[in-house]
C-alpha cells in the first residue's frame, strides 16, 4: 500500500513549464511510492524546492520563455553585453544637449537622416536580481502536498518577474533614449480602456526604429493586466499578445507609465556564472530563526541606450555621437 503525504524529488519529467506566458512550475500529482520522504520534513521541502528551481530557471525551457518575452542574451562570465549596431528605418530631428561647432555656433538639434547608424550600448546601471525568503520550521512541519509546493514555486517566479520588471521600468524611465509623453487615463468599461490604450499605444509609435505594435514589447503596469485580461476575454482573444498586438510584460512596483521598447534596437543581457548557469539558487540554515533562508539571484545589464552620429557642420566633417530617443515612456495622468 502507498503511503500518504509522501515525496521525492521532482525530476525532468515531473516538474515542467505548463504557462509561457507566466513561466509557472507544474508538478505532477500522481501519488509517491513509499520510497519517498516524509511531508513534514522541512529540510526535503527546502531541497525539493530548491532543486527544481535551479532545473527550470537554469534550464533550456526558462531561456527560451525569456527570448520568446523580450530580445535577450546570454552571455558568458566576463564578457560584456552586446551593443548592436542597426539602420535607421526614416528621417528624424533630434534634441540634444548643446554643442558647439568650430563656428563657435551652438547646435542643439540634429537631423538623423534614414540610413544613419544607430549603435546602443548598456545603461549605466545594471540590475542585480535577488530575492530571499525564510522559510519557518514550523510553517512546514504540518506537511505540504504537491499542489501546495506548485502553488509556492508559482508564486516566487512570477514576483521575481513583475519586481524585475519593475526595477527595469524605473531604469528606462531615466535613460537618455526614453522619451515621454503624458495622455490621459481611459475611462469606461475594460473594453473601452483597452481599446483606448492601444490607440493610444499605436498613436505613440516610434517610426524610427519600428512600423507596427508587433515590432515592440509594452512593458506595463500591473494594475492594468486584470481590465485588458477581461477585454480580450470579451473580444475572444487568448491573451493581451492577441489583443495588444505585441509582446506584453507587466512589472509591479510603482507606476512608470507605459513602455514601448523596439525589439530590433533594446534587449537584457543575463550575465552567466562560471558554471554557465544564469540563476544562483541558494539555501542556507539560519539556527537562529529555526527556518531555511532560499535566495534566488541573477545579474542583467539592459542594452538600451541608443546613440547616433548628428552633423554640427553644413559640411559633414564635424560630428557628434548624441542620445538617440528610441524607448517611449507613456505616462497615464
Amino acid at each position: 500500500m502507498k503511503l500518504t503525504n509522501q515525496y521525492v524529488k521532482p525530476t525532468f519529467s515531473t516538474v515542467k513549464a505548463y504557462d509561457a506566458n507566466t513561466g509557472s512550475i507544474q508538478f505532477d500529482v500522481t501519488d509517491v511510492g513509499p520510497e519517498g520522504l516524509a511531508a513534514a520534513d522541512v529540510s526535503v521541502y527546502v531541497e525539493v524546492l530548491t532543486e527544481a528551481l535551479k532545473d527550470y530557471l537554469n534550464g533550456d525551457d526558462w531561456r527560451q520563455e525569456a527570448m520568446d518575452r523580450t530580445p535577450c542574451e546570454f552571455r558568458p562570465a566576463g564578457t560584456n553585453a552586446t551593443g548592436q549596431q542597426i539602420l535607421t528605418m526614416a528621417d528624424r530631428s533630434v534634441s540634444f544637449d548643446p554643442r558647439k561647432n568650430w563656428d563657435n555656433q551652438t547646435i542643439e538639434k540634429g537631423e538623423v537622416l534614414a540610413g544613419s547608424v544607430i549603435f546602443t550600448e548598456a545603461t549605466d546601471t545594471a540590475l542585480f536580481i535577488s530575492h530571499r525568503v525564510s522559510i519557518l520550521d514550523h510553517t512546514v512541519m504540518a506537511g505540504f502536498t504537491e499542489n501546495s509546493m506548485a502553488q509556492t514555486a508559482d508564486k516566487m517566479l512570477r514576483d521575481i518577474e513583475y519586481i524585475a520588471a519593475g526595477k527595469i521600468a524605473a531604469i528606462l524611465s531615466t535613460t537618455p533614449s526614453t522619451e515621454s509623453v503624458s495622455k490621459a487615463m481611459p475611462t469606461g468599461k475594460p473594453v473601452e480602456i483597452a481599446e483606448d490604450l492601444i490607440d493610444i499605444l499605436t498613436m505613440n509609435i516610434n517610426q524610427t526604429v519600428g512600423n507596427s505594435l508587433a515590432d515592440f514589447v509594452v512593458l506595463l503596469p500591473v494594475s492594468l493586466v486584470a481590465v485588458l485580461e477581461r477585454a480580450a476575454q470579451r473580444a475572444g482573444k487568448g491573451s493581451l499578445q492577441d489583443l495588444i498586438g505585441a509582446s506584453v510584460q507587466p512589472y509591479s512596483g510603482p507606476d512608470k507609465g507605459l513602455f514601448l521598447l523596439p525589439k530590433l534596437f533594446t534587449s537584457l543581457s543575463y550575465r552567466e556564472g562560471r558554471s554557465g548557469d544564469v540563476w544562483r539558487i541558494e539555501a542556507t540554515r539560519n539556527a537562529n530563526s529555526m527556518s531555511w533562508d532560499l535566495e534566488i539571484m541573477t545579474v542583467v545589464d539592459i542594452v538600451a541606450n541608443g546613440k547616433v552620429r548628428v552633423k554640427l557642420t553644413a559640411d559633414g566633417l564635424q560630428t557628434e555621437a548624441v542620445a538617440f530617443p528610441m524607448i517611449t515612456n507613456i505616462k497615464l495622468t
